[in-house]
């Protein structure tokens, strides 16, 4: 087919062989003048650089120092986040690889941070002074309602009204607080005053010519009525001594009170043999420097059997209370413990009267059946 003169395949032919024919011929050319142009990215490049050197206002360097913050929270959250997991994988015996990845996430935490809290030191301090976010609200300059004047802002020196303000107050002299102490008699009471054991005279028929002839010899003594007994108090020891002199010479029955000092110290000696000899004991006791009134055996008067304890009367002296520390006798191991009364009425085994012991007992025998 021929269309004005000319076939399909001539066109075609053509039409395939121009392109390639003005591909090869300008193709040379092309390369020869063509040049990459970077401007574009230069021109970017360029465009921050200077951006970057401009002046900002102080709301944008506001608005940065705020963004650097949250960034800085943000990633330490994520940081935080990531130190807990990789505690858990290494409680939990997690992969290595897996803890490597976490601490590498750490790593990159931390550089942000650390790149924030640089940027914010070069930035410095917030410029908008009426920032709520990054400085404390103050007042602005106007005369304070209550002093009448106006604040300065940069002075140190604050100004206060006068009802807060500090008054210099007189030095005046203050008394002592009277307080009400009913035991302040107990103060002015002597320390080393002895106490004087009284004498308990037994009321017979002619007790009232003894207490004048006591009270004749001696005015200052007290009488009174205690348990049956007559209690006669002395002023003081060398009268007391003659008094009781006195009540022998005329025969009367009376019984001697003990100072608390005068009374000795009772004490219990355990786990001694039973057939322990009291003389030996008592010389042991001596020779640690312990003066010994009396020693006596405990024992079962129902069953008639002796225990292996001793009761042991001390003198009340500078170590007395020494005897507690003792721990082996004749190279045995005991027990001193301080004796336990039993809460019992004291009998006299002398008279058979009740409330003292024989010892202090100036009264006649009698006998605890009959009473004869």
């Amino acid at each position: 087919m021929e269309e004005d003169g000319r076939s399909r395949s001539t066109l075609s032919s053509s039409s395939i062989k121009y392109p390639n024919l003005m591909h090869n011929q300008f193709l040379p050319s092309l390369k020869q003048g063509f040049k990459v142009d970077d401007s574009p990215i230069n021109y970017t490049q360029s465009w921050v650089q200077n951006h970057n050197q401009q002046p900002r206002s102080d709301g944008q360097i506001c608005q940065e120092i705020s963004r650097r913050e949250s960034i800085i929270d943000k990633n330490q959250d994520f940081a935080q986040i990531c130190r807990k997991a990789i505690r858990d994988l290494q409680i939990n015996g997690g992969s290595a690889a897996l803890i490597d990845s976490r601490n590498n996430e750490l790593i990159s935490y931390e550089k942000k941070i650390e790149e924030s809290e640089s940027i914010l030191i070069s930035i410095g301090p917030c410029p908008v002074m009426s920032c709520s976010k990054h400085h404390e609200a103050s007042k602005d300059d106007v005369m304070d309602l209550e002093t009448g004047q106006y604040v300065d802002q940069n002075s140190q020196f604050k100004v206060v009204s006068p009802k807060k303000a500090a008054k210099n107050l007189p030095n005046l002299t203050k008394s002592p607080i009277l307080t009400a102490n009913k035991f302040h008699e107990l103060a002015n009471l002597e320390e080393n005053k002895p106490e004087i054991p009284a004498i308990n005279l037994k009321i017979d028929s002619t007790y009232n010519l003894t207490l004048q002839e006591i009270h004749s010899n001696f005015p200052e003594t007290e009488n009174k009525l205690v348990k049956g007994f007559i209690s006669i108090q002395a002023n003081s020891p060398e009268n007391r001594i003659k008094i009781i002199e006195l009540l022998k010479r005329n025969n009367k029955e009376f019984v001697l009170s003990e100072a608390r000092e005068d009374r000795p110290l009772k004490i219990v000696i355990k786990w001694l043999p039973i057939d322990q000899d009291k003389e030996e004991l008592r010389e042991i006791l001596e020779s640690n420097g312990f003066k010994i009134l009396r020693i006596s055996q405990l024992r079962n008067f129902r069953e008639k059997t002796l225990y292996p304890y001793f009761l042991i009367d001390v003198v009340k002296t500078e170590n007395c209370l020494n005897i507690y520390n003792l721990k082996t006798i004749k190279h045995l191991r005991i027990k001193v413990e301080p004796y336990r009364k039993k809460n019992r009425v004291t009998i006299c085994y002398k008279c058979s009267n009740f409330h003292h012991s024989a010892r202090n007992c100036e009264c006649k025998p009698r006998c605890i059946k009959c009473a004869g």
